[in-house]
């Protein structure tokens, strides 16, 4: 029961329970060791005191025995008497066994030869001394026999007996204050080490209930979460760096930053970091202890599975984008071919009729026809286009060089439509890897459609720049925007504004982008116009 109610009990009420019972049976093991060591101390001491002055009688009693004084050797048996509580009796023995003084006075006579106390035959013989225990009247004592001599010569036996309850009584009686100190410092120690139990556990888990906060926000569903750490060092200032063009300056947690300039040499991801980044200062005063270093790698952990779900949402999304275009396309194709000989048929009898029968309404409507005609056979090239395109035909070229040929292609048409066209060209530009053909096909599905959306005396404006490892096309205009809903679908196959349009262009600009390793971005806003941001990666030739 009480096993089970501990399992249910949190880690820092363990850890403090623990911590206490731990002192108190310490402490509980220190102060018996202490008042066994004081109680066999004091009894070795009053051993020796009770031997002392058993000694000191028998030197006392020299002069009187040998004067026979029976005055004098009456007080000092009552002296001894009455010097301790826990002497029973005292006696001297003449060299002849005769008890000549005796705290009980109605034993003075009573011979004691060695025919009725052999022991004190032995100390009379020999002269050595003799300590005996022995009931007396139903008290156990001890007594303590000395001769009486001058160098060698006895002349009796000094005789002093100790009850040993008494003796221990007198023990327990000065071992009481210590016990009370004992107990005294006990409980001091207990309070400590409660209150420090108490704040180490709080200093230990505080750290932990953050982290099973979190936990549990993780378990909801909720996947942007971070355990707050106090500790965190700013690598820049603990180690007085001024590369500020390092990927971790100015931001905490260099070791999970990709890239940084640590040991004179760039590093590299995350997982190929981190074995050099835990030895260095700056991580291990940030994690501080086993349990900071565990709150960090779960931020790791968390930010990582954070990204791999969305990398993993971006590939599901583009599988099931692919698969519908790839539906999409076989239908695309399909259809294209199917209607491709017809409205070559149609196309073919509407410029019959119109070359050889006259009139205006009919001239006019067979114009419509062939004008229509050849717009659903660009649809129809559009859309084989889109479901099979050709493969890439790649070569080093300068961006400039394909951009300004395209816009000239429709600068006439802008002309007419009393639309300024500006080109503010980067004639610093490295050299990119692409078809070019491909390119001049994105820009110029680009231009077309900021054409299509421009209104007169509105401006197109062309731009090509150098940014860091990537070159960039921007193509700006200053018509009436969009939306942020039409944003989000304006790359969708097939999703359009216009009301003459297959909805394939700019579909086909992200997928030509995006085969030569590039992105595509729009900005823009209600009534301020669009840009379009192509983003292409600069040729390396050290992959060559």
């Amino acid at each position: 029961m009480i096993i089970n109610k501990l399992k249910t009990l949190s880690l820092g009420s363990k850890f403090s329970i623990a911590v206490t019972l731990l002192i108190i049976l310490s402490m509980v093991g220190i102060a018996s060791l202490i008042i066994n060591y004081q109680k066999e101390s004091l009894r070795q001491s009053t051993f020796e005191n009770n031997l002392s002055m058993t000694r000191n009688l028998a030197k006392d009693s020299v002069e009187p025995l040998i004067t026979f004084d029976p005055l004098r050797l009456d007080e000092l048996v009552k002296t001894t008497l009455e010097a301790t509580s826990s002497c029973i009796y005292s006696m001297i023995i003449d060299s002849e066994g005769q008890l000549v003084a005796h705290t009980n006075r109605s034993l003075l006579g009573t011979d004691l030869s060695s025919e009725h106390y052999p022991q004190i035959g032995t100390v009379l013989d020999e002269g050595d001394e003799l300590i005996r225990e022995y009931s007396y009247n139903g008290v156990q004592v001890k007594e303590f026999n000395v001769p009486i001599k001058i160098r060698s010569n006895v002349f009796g036996v000094a005789t002093i007996a100790y009850s040993l309850k008494n003796i221990d009584l007198i023990i327990e009686e000065r071992l009481w204050r210590l016990k009370k100190y004992i107990y005294l410092i006990t409980a001091i120690m207990v309070f400590t080490g409660i209150a420090g139990a108490l704040f180490v556990s709080n200093y230990l888990t505080t750290p932990l209930k953050k982290l099973k906060s979190k936990m549990l926000n993780i378990q909801s569903g909720e996947l942007d979460v971070e355990v707050e750490n106090e500790k965190l060092v700013k690598c820049w200032e603990r180690l007085d760096c001024d590369k500020k063009d390092c990927p971790s300056y100015g931001k905490l947690r260099c070791w999970a930053t990709a890239g940084t300039f640590c040991h004179g040499e760039v590093q590299g991801e995350f997982a190929q970091k981190i074995g050099d980044c835990r030895k260095c200062v700056v991580y291990k005063e940030s994690c501080g202890d086993e349990i900071t270093e565990l709150v960090e790698v779960f931020n790791q952990m968390v930010k990582d599975l954070n990204y791999n779900l969305k990398e993993l949402e971006k590939a599901n999304d583009e599988r099931s984008r692919m698969e519908r275009l790839s539906a999409l396309g076989e239908m695309a194709t399909t259809v294209a071919h199917e209607t491709k000989n017809p409205l070559n048929a149609i196309r073919i009898a509407a410029s019959y009729l119109k070359n050889n029968f006259e009139g205006e309404i009919l001239s006019e409507f067979l114009s419509i026809i062939e004008e229509e005609v050849k717009r659903l056979n660009d649809i129809s090239s559009n859309f084989l286009s889109f479901s099979r395109p050709a493969p890439l035909k790649m070569k080093t070229c300068d961006l400039n060089a394909i951009v300004r040929p395209t816009v000239e292609l429709i600068r006439q048409e802008a002309t007419e439509k009393n639309v300024e066209i500006v080109m503010l060209t980067d004639e610093n530009l490295p050299v990119v890897n692409c078809d070019l053909a491909r390119i001049k096909q994105a820009i110029l599905n680009l231009l077309i459609n900021a054409l299509d959306i421009s209104r007169e005396g509105d401006t197109i404006t062309v731009t090509t720049e150098y940014e860091g490892p990537d070159v960039t096309i921007s193509i700006k205009d200053t018509g009436p925007g969009m939306a942020a809903d039409e944003v989000e679908k304006i790359f969708k196959p097939f999703y359009t504004t216009k009301t003459r349009g297959s909805g394939l262009g700019l579909a086909i600009v992200e997928r030509i982008i995006k085969e030569h390793n590039g992105e595509i971005d729009v900005r823009t806003a209600s009534n301020e116009g669009a840009e379009f941001i192509i983003t292409l990666p600069v040729y390396d030739h050290a992959k060559v």
